[in-house]
């Protein structure tokens, strides 16, 4: 029996049913199961998109990391489509925000255990006994609504405004994967903010807050390698920035919307999301905005081989960073010189594949960039120190490209993103170039896959 097609596609559900595999349900024994998609023909690859795992969380599971906490189990049961019951899973509402869904619509919920069923559970949790799957269902707790208070205020804007920059900042450093079950989640709780009585100006700061909110849920879907989410909601971003006046936000999300479609090769759709972020950034007067969306769209025109349009963008993004003004990002987002120049040295690594007089240029720029501090930024310094260890290995300097190809092989192993596996699969390659009795094949098997 086969599964290859559709990387979207769930396997076929008669892999649940073979008694290997079900016994390794009724475990929640997801190493067995992992290993038994793969010889179903089931890559990696496809488990991560199904799941929303980093491939290289699913790749650890597949070597024998056993998962053990509920909401992942939850995610890879609905995501591989098996039936919760074969795991002893509470069924629970599956929508977007269950803990936000109207009280009529959303499942009733269980009353408190019986004093002596569940003590007598206590007891034999305690002694270490084996739980059955009915044992396991009266511990689940169906997911129940937060109240939202009936008026929100500043204090209420500010405590959704600090918790949306402390998970844009664990993004930044460990990942889209570490925090997009978070953000979405959160999600349900800021909408239902907008129905409590406010007033204008908390309105506008709650719409600010809330784009912030689902430009993040989209950013981490693009680094777990979920396009079609990450699209829908930095869509969302774009249309609550557009409801609350506010350009920068709008240009950001149009910037992140043409940024997907780079990854997924779609020019023509990158192009003109890069030109109506222009004109948005253009009416926020925010100069870091600008910077931003025109490296932004020199890595675009880079990757569709326009090397005179790519390094002229380039040039474009320094000089209205050089004379920013206006707006700040939100925090904690920020446009740097120290971010352009790595995004700079990932465009002359781009070019260096179309033109190779650009390797020494990309080196050089990479070198300078993973050279300053990235206190904040550990997920972008792991790309940037990724492509740099691959421009010295393809340019023929092993002894420093398996020295940095180590470095960023354990920086690996804490990132949970999909788009690192992609500069580490590069990386791969270039050591694989040099003798199997050289150093870098050492690296080749340090690197996660």
């Amino acid at each position: 029996m086969s599964t290859w097609g559709n990387l979207y596609e769930r396997p076929d559900p008669a892999i649940w049913d073979q008694p290997i595999v079900r016994s390794a349900l009724a475990e929640r024994d997801m190493v067995t199961v992992y290993r038994a998609l793969k010889r179903h023909g089931v890559s990696q690859r496809r488990i991560a998109l199904l799941t929303g795992q980093a491939q290289p969380e699913v790749s650890a599971i597949a070597r024998g990391r056993q998962v053990m906490t509920y909401d992942v189990l939850a995610r890879i049961a609905d995501g591989l489509g098996i039936p919760r019951g074969f795991m002893g899973l509470a069924y629970i509402p599956t929508s977007e925000n269950p803990t936000h869904q109207d009280p009529s619509q959303r499942e009733a919920v269980s009353p408190v255990p019986d004093r002596r069923e569940f003590m007598g559970l206590l007891a034999k949790i305690a002694m270490g006994a084996t739980l059955t799957s009915a044992d396991l269902a009266l511990l689940s707790s169906p997911a129940v609504a937060t109240p939202t208070p009936s008026r929100v205020g500043h204090t209420e804007v500010d405590q959704l405004r600090e918790l949306t920059r402390v998970l844009w900042t664990q993004e930044q450093k460990l990942g889209g994967g570490a925090v997009r079950d978070a953000v979405i989640a959160q999600l349900g709780w800021a909408r239902g903010l907008l129905k409590a009585t406010h007033t204008d100006d908390v309105d506008h700061q709650l719409r600010a807050t809330l784009s912030d909110l689902l430009a993040l849920a989209g950013w981490a879907s693009h680094s777990v390698g979920l396009p079609g989410p990450a699209l829908r909601y930095t869509g969302q971003a774009l249309a609550v920035a557009r409801e609350a006046n506010d350009h920068l936000r709008a240009a950001l999300a149009l910037n992140q919307i043409g940024r997907v479609y780079v990854q997924d090769r779609h020019y023509t759709e990158a192009h003109n999301a890069f030109t109506l972020a222009a004109l948005s950034a253009d009416h926020s007067t925010s100069g870091e905005a600008r910077a931003l969306i025109l490296a932004s769209h020199a890595r675009a025109y880079a990757e569709s081989g326009n090397v005179a349009r790519a390094i002229d963008t380039l040039t474009r993004a320094e000089d209205a960073l050089t004379y920013s003004g206006g707006a700040p990002l939100p925090q904690p987002r920020t446009y740097t010189h120290t971010l352009l120049t790595g995004e700079t040295g990932l465009v002359y690594t781009i070019l260096a594949t179309h033109e190779p007089a650009y390797a020494t240029k990309a080196i050089d720029t990479l070198t300078e960039a993973t050279s300053q501090p990235h206190t904040t930024r550990t997920k972008r310094l792991t790309f940037l120190l990724a492509d740099l260890a691959t421009a010295h290995l393809a340019g023929g300097d092993a002894e420093t490209g398996v020295a940095i190809g180590h470095r960023v092989a354990d920086m690996a192993t804490h990132i949970r993103s999909n788009r690192l596996a992609e500069h580490l699969a590069s990386l791969r390659v270039a050591a694989q170039l040099h003798s199997p009795n050289s150093p870098a094949a050492a690296l080749i098997h340090h690197i996660p896959t």
